[in-house]
């Protein structure tokens, strides 16, 4: 292991030293099948075709003859910089990019290789390697589309419009009208316009419907793609029996979304008919919120997701105590800061302590109270005290209120034994409102002394843990926090 790890770091070098040594150049064109073989002597191949901007692609290299190849593809834009590359989307070990829309008018390399790695082959073989100009098929909710897959064509390929959804929430489902019996398996993809994916769920091998669930649709004028995959677990043999296909569907069903004001509560219950239920709430930049939970400890425990105004996850949690194996019956998130203005959503589903099945059968109440952070405000010049006494617990959470060019020093100190001071500064920084600016870990009880200049107004988060892992200590955490401006 170790001498690979110096040829890889060896290899990477040369990368950003020299152009990338290639053992073959031929431009080729959209539809144009080519044949290739890669081996010890041949390591990769390496293509040229001319794109246009906007054109939607897609390049598929799958292996034949013995189909020992565990292919690996990657596309270089006009300028010679990495702009994707895959390993076993295609299917079978076969890899497969796409689509991508292309960003530029020029010429682009594609580099056919092995796993995973192009300057050596890992894998050996002959293949099939075709780009193709793709058309999407363009869905709208409760309109099912029909379509097919099979071991020559394991994905399918759609496009959802961001404003055909009006609560700007959905859920993609597939339906296997006829399959034949086997260990195939789908799973589903979206990609946003601006860079954010959501992935479904997983299902039983076979089974008949398969959904992904959420797709934040929020950006109207966005277009959203989504792939469905056929694959298996075994890549080294075909995935359907030969000559076999997948019939199916895809459906998108647009979810209700219910509002939750900043100051209110809303309450809600989750069982085999309603998987999962969606809020949204309003803020503006930089809002620090706290978002709380409550459950009966006698109901199926919950997880929350937290999608910020342009559909990227940004925090989450759940009621699980894995402890004790139980519902802990509440949780807490505050402070949850806010990055953009805009609307933001929740996505509430049932929680498992283990398979995704045992949720089945199960119901699950809640309540959910959206507030103003009650994180405590530090004072400059008082100190504050507190204590890690809960397994549970990270962190423990203060904030501050600097102004432009203020220097502080932040002082966090051992009371005992059982703590060893560990910090992150997060706040206004590269203009960012939520920028990590500092962290620190230290090895032993003691003192951490550090001074920083603020250069914004601005409210600002410093995160306290602790160290010392609290399985190896039985005493309690004890610190001290101060906050001092530096003349």
């Amino acid at each position: 292991m170790i001498t690979k790890r110096i040829t890889l770091m060896i290899v990477v070098i040369t990368l950003f030293a020299l152009p990338f040594a290639v053992f073959g150049q031929e431009t080729i064109g959209y539809g144009e099948v080519v044949t290739g073989q890669i081996s010890e002597s041949t390591p990769n191949v390496s293509y040229l075709f001319n794109g246009v901007a906007g054109d939607t692609i897609t390049i598929r290299m799958s292996a034949t003859g013995d189909m020992t190849l565990d292919s690996y593809l990657r596309l270089l834009d006009p300028n010679g910089a990495d702009f994707y590359s895959d390993d076993d989307s295609g299917g079978m070990r076969n890899a497969l990019i796409g689509p991508v829309v292309l960003p530029s008018t020029g010429t682009y390399t594609i580099i056919a290789s092995s796993c995973c790695d192009s300057s050596f082959a890992g894998t050996t073989g002959t293949y099939e390697l075709v780009i193709e100009q793709t058309q999407l098929v363009v869905v709208a909710p409760t309109q099912p589309v029909n379509f097919e897959l099979s071991n020559n064509n394991p994905v399918a390929f759609f496009t959802l419009l961001g404003n055909s959804v009006p609560s700007q929430v959905a859920r993609a489902v597939v339906n296997i009208d006829s399959a034949p019996e086997g260990t195939w398996n789908i799973n589903m993809e979206v990609r946003g316009p601006i860079g954010n994916s959501f992935y479904s769920y997983y299902a039983p091998p076979g089974s008949s419907r398969y959904v992904l669930d959420p797709i934040i649709a929020n950006v109207a004028d966005g277009a959203y793609q989504i792939s469905v995959n056929l694959y298996s677990e075994r890549g080294d043999i075909p995935i359907l029996p030969e000559g076999q296909t997948i019939l199916a569907n895809l459906v998108i069903e647009e979810i209700p979304v219910a509002p939750l004001e900043i100051g209110s509560s809303v309450s809600g219950t989750l069982n085999d008919n309603i998987p999962t239920q969606y809020y949204r709430f309003n803020a503006t930049m930089r809002d620090l919120l706290s978002l709380t939970g409550e459950q009966p400890s006698d109901s199926n425990p919950i997880s929350i997701t937290v999608y910020d105004s342009i559909g990227f996850s940004i925090t989450g949690t759940s009621t699980i105590n894995y402890e004790a194996s139980a519902n802990s019956g509440s949780f807490v998130i505050d402070p949850l800061r806010t990055m953009n203005e805009g609307t933001y959503f929740i996505g509430v589903v049932r929680a498992s302590f283990g398979s995704p099945e045992e949720v089945n059968g199960t119901t699950s109440d809640f309540t959910l109270s959206l507030n103003t952070t009650q994180t405590p405000m530090l004072q400059v010049g008082v100190p504050v005290t507190g204590v890690f006494d809960n397994p549970q617990q990270y962190e423990q959470v203060y904030r501050y209120q600097a102004t432009a060019n203020q220097t502080i020093r932040i002082t966090l100190t051992s009371l005992n034994g059982g703590y060893a001071p560990a910090f992150d500064l997060v706040g206004d920084a590269f203009e960012s409102p939520d920028t990590n600016i500092f962290n620190a870990n230290s090895a032993a009880p003691g003192k951490l002394v550090y001074e920083v200049t603020l250069y914004y107004d601005s409210v600002y988060l410093i995160r306290v843990r602790n160290s010392i892992f609290y399985s190896f200590e039985d005493v309690n955490g004890e610190y001290s926090l101060q906050i001092d401006v530096v003349e």
